[in-house]
C-alpha cells in the first residue's frame, strides 16, 4: 500500500494554516526565550534566589497561596484520572466509559520499548544537572509526546516507567520521583487524549500538537510534580521557593524546547510507519 492509502487526509478549514505557524512560533520562542534568559542567571540564582529570572520572578509573582490551590486543582483530578485509566476506563463525550485494552504481547511490548527508549534517552544526559537531585537537561523529552501519540496508553506508561528508570540509573530516585512518574504519563497522555488529528500532515495536527503537546502538556506536568514536590518538602528539602521559581518554570520549558522542535519531524517521519504496522491508538 502507498502512503496516501494508508494515512486518511481529512480536510480542514483554511484557518488552522496560520493558527500553526502563530502556535509554533509562540511555542518555540517563549521556549527559546526562557533557555536564554535561565542561563543568563543560572549563577545568580544559586545566590540570590530564583526572583532574579524573569521566568522565576513571574512564576512567583501570584504569591505561594495561588500556586497551592493551582497545584491542587491540577493534581487531584489527574491523579484519579491516571488510576481510571490504569483500570480501564476513560474519559468519552463527557461520561466515563469502559475501555478494553488487552494489554496482549504487542501492548506490553510497546510499553516495554517506550520505556527502554525514553529511560535510556533521559539518562544519557542525568549528568547535565539543573537542580542536583531534582532535574536536569533533558534532550530526550522530545519523545514523551509523541510516544503517547503514536502509541497512546502504552506509550503513555513507558514514559512514566521509563522516567523513574532514568531516576534511579541517574541518582534521582527520590519519594518526588513518585510525581515524576505520572507527571510523565501525564505529559504523553494529553496530547494523545486531546488531539484529534494525529497525522502531523495538516495544519489542524500541527496547531493540535503544539496546543495540547508543546504549552499545555509541559505546563500541566511541571505543576502536576511540582505541587508533589511541594507536599513532600519535608522529605526532599527543596524549599516552595525554589520548586515555584526555577523547578517548575524550568520543567516547562526544558520539556517544550525539544518537543516544539523535534517532536513534529519525528511525529512526521514515525507515524506512517507506526499506522502501516498497527501500533497507532485512536
Amino acid at each position: 500500500m502507498t502512503e496516501s492509502e494508508e494515512i486518511e487526509k481529512p480536510t480542514y478549514p483554511k484557518f488552522f494554516i496560520p493558527l500553526a505557524i502563530i502556535i509554533a512560533i509562540i511555542a518555540i520562542g517563549l521556549c527559546v526565550w526562557g533557555t536564554w534568559t535561565f542561563f543568563t542567571k543560572v549563577g545568580e540564582i544559586w545566590k540570590a534566589g530564583p526572583q532574579v529570572w524573569i521566568w522565576g520572578a513571574a512564576f512567583l509573582s501570584p504569591g505561594y497561596t495561588f500556586w497551592l490551590i493551582v497545584g491542587a486543582l491540577v493534581w487531584i483530578p489527574i491523579t484519579i484520572l491516571f488510576f481510571m485509566e490504569l483500570l480501564g476506563y476513560t474519559i468519552k463525550g463527557g461520561k466515563i466509559t469502559r475501555q478494553i485494552i488487552k494489554w496482549d504481547a504487542i501492548d506490553v511490548s510497546v510499553a516495554a520499548l517506550c520505556a527502554a527508549i525514553y529511560g535510556g534517552g533521559l539518562t544519557a544526559t542525568g549528568g547535565l544537572a539543573i537542580i542536583p537531585g531534582f532535574t536536569w537537561i533533558r534532550p530526550a523529552n522530545c519523545l514523551s509526546a509523541l510516544f503517547g501519540v503514536l502509541f497512546g496508553i502504552p506509550g503513555c506508561i513507558g514514559c512514566a516507567v521509563g522516567n523513574f528508570i532514568a531516576d534511579a540509573l541517574a541518582g534521582y530516585l527520590s519519594v518526588g520521583s513518585i510525581g515524576g512518574f505520572i507527571g510523565n504519563f501525564l505529559i504523553a497522555y494529553i496530547p494523545y487524549k486531546l488531539m484529534k488529528d494525529q497525522t502531523f500532515r495538516s495544519a489542524r495536527s500541527i496547531f493540535e500538537f503544539y496546543l495540547w503537546g508543546v504549552l499545555v502538556g509541559s505546563l500541566l506536568c511541571a505543576i502536576y510534580i511540582g505541587w508533589w514536590l511541594d507536599i513532600a518538602e519535608p522529605f526532599i528539602g527543596l524549599p516552595p521557593l525554589f520548586i515555584w521559581g526555577w523547578f517548575v518554570p524550568w520543567v516547562t520549558i526544558n520539556n517544550g524546547l525539544v518537543t516544539a522542535i523535534v517532536s513534529p519531524v519525528l511525529g512526521f517521519v514515525l507515524y506512517p510507519m507506526v499506522k502501516k504496522w498497527g501500533l497507532h491508538w485512536t
